[in-house]
């Protein structure tokens, strides 16, 4: 078995169409995945018989970060063995429905009883709807009549005495292998592909309630929760809300999945859906952080903490003494300080980017990651801060916003008067811009677009992400 987690279960009809037709292409005789497939098969089968903290056939401990996370992890097995492979792994995480959501993601998804799998295929158990999914396998090879698939975490008493084995039984989606019923095949997407981007923005409205749109700035809008929300975060394909009582709830997939209980005692949270991480910061100032989705298992963090930030494997925190911590990998990582004074904290992981908005109004921002040593001053008087990519955005104190692109010596480029809330999503091109008066304008086609978009009013908080 593995970490469940709520995936994405439907795609318009053009955006499967159009994703899935240049995969299908890659997936052709002679592709790179096609070559691919029996290296998959050939790497699964010289992991038989190990167990999460042996030495695996490479050479290293274990599968992914499984050995030291002693969770359920026949995914990480299947994400280890596709990476390896050299295919595409992107937004796999612990959990087996991340496979899932992949599939649809990147329009290899197949659900169809007709279906024959392939080689190196993953194979999804036990989907129940709402993204939950006991388990994922890869597919070793298929008969007329059956199939066989090796499967991490498989037998033994629990995560740490469980192997890699074979099983072997029905061959279509709908059958059943292992006990468990065949509920969907993902192909790997292959070597360098992009999956078409699928643009968010989300609300926090009166009455505490929770509005999304998906796609075009003129798109409609999806109710997300009814109302008596206090706080509520969009990132790629999760949304998190916290209601009256301090509960965390969280969903992941499209915005018409039920909604998953995190935990209580919540003063603030973060989401990190590529990574499958959840953070939260207790009103007691403790932070926890779980992986692997909804489902995934929660690990201590920090104490004494201000604001909690998740960037890809980066974890930051302000302390309330304003000291900025980060650590990156996996959850029992060492804490690297940053710098002092600070009073909010922007990361980038994928950019290797840090920024802090000082005490003073001042905001410094430094490239290299972690242990990157030059900060660069960026300018001051800000009450708000921004970091994607390689964009800053501030609010000045006089409520002029501001972005610059490129290097951290670019120069500015104003935007919008009137604001107090500036977030941006570099990879799709947009900015959003919360007014004084609670109207929320954005625009796409980056710093400078000219179409914008007045998209909502009595506006809290909002987020413009993308995935």
């Amino acid at each position: 078995m593995s970490i469940k987690t709520t995936v994405r279960r439907t795609v318009t009809t053009a955006l499967a169409a159009a994703v899935l037709a240049p995969v299908l292409t890659l997936l052709a005789a002679g592709s790179a995945v096609a070559d691919a497939r029996t290296d998959i098969r050939d790497l699964a089968r010289a992991n038989l018989g190990k167990q999460t903290c042996s030495t695996n056939s490479l050479g290293g401990v274990g599968y992914m970060d499984s050995c030291r996370m002693a969770h359920a992890w026949c995914a990480d097995f299947a994400r280890w063995v596709w990476n390896k492979a050299g295919l595409h792994t992107d937004r796999l995480t612990p959990a087996a429905g991340s496979f899932y959501l992949y599939g649809v993601n990147n329009g290899t998804l197949h659900t169809d009883s007709g279906y024959v799998p392939q080689i190196g295929d993953a194979v999804v158990l036990n989907y129940q709807g709402n993204g939950y999914a006991d388990h994922v396998s890869i597919v070793d090879a298929v008969t007329a009549t059956s199939m066989t698939t090796i499967n991490g975490n498989s037998g033994g008493s629990g995560p740490t005495t469980s192997s890699v084995q074979y099983a072997t039984g029905g061959h279509r989606v709908g059958q059943y292998i292992g006990g468990q019923r065949i509920s969907a095949f993902v192909s790997p997407a292959g070597i360098g592909t992009t999956p078409a981007l699928a643009k968010r923005l989300g609300v926090l409205g009166g009455g505490g309630a929770v509005i999304g749109k998906q796609g075009e700035l003129d798109a409609g809008w999806t109710p997300v929760h009814g109302g008596g929300i206090v706080k509520a975060k969009f990132d790629g394909d999760m949304v998190g809300v916290v209601d009256a009582g301090g509960t965390l709830h969280v969903k992941q997939g499209d915005m018409y999945q039920g909604w998953f209980p995190q935990i209580g005692n919540v003063k603030d949270f973060a989401l990190e859906s590529a990574t499958g991480r959840i953070g939260v910061l207790r009103n007691d100032g403790t932070v926890t952080v779980k992986e692997g989705g909804l489902q995934g298992g929660w690990v201590e963090q920090y104490n004494g903490v201000a604001e909690l930030a998740l960037s890809g494997d980066w974890i930051g925190v302000v302390s309330t003494n304003g000291t900025v911590s980060v650590k990156q990998g996996n959850l029992y990582a060492g804490w690297t300080t940053q710098v002092g004074n600070a009073k909010h904290l922007e990361l980038d992981a994928a950019a290797g980017r840090i920024g802090v908005l000082r005490n003073d109004g001042s905001v410094v921002v430094k490239d290299g990651g972690l242990y990157g040593t030059n900060w660069v001053e960026q300018t001051s008087g800000v009450t708000d801060f921004e970091l994607s990519g390689d964009w800053i955005g501030v609010v000045f104190a006089n409520g002029l916003a501001s972005v610059k692109a490129g290097g951290l010596q670019a120069g500015w480029t104003n935007q919008l008067s009137g604001v107090k809330d500036v977030e941006l999503d570099a990879a799709a091109g947009r900015l959003g811009f919360l007014r004084t008066d609670g109207t929320l304008a954005a625009k796409d086609g980056g710093l400078y677009g000219t179409t914008w978009h007045e998209v909502a009013n009595g506006v809290t908080t909002f987020d413009v992400t993308s995935y």
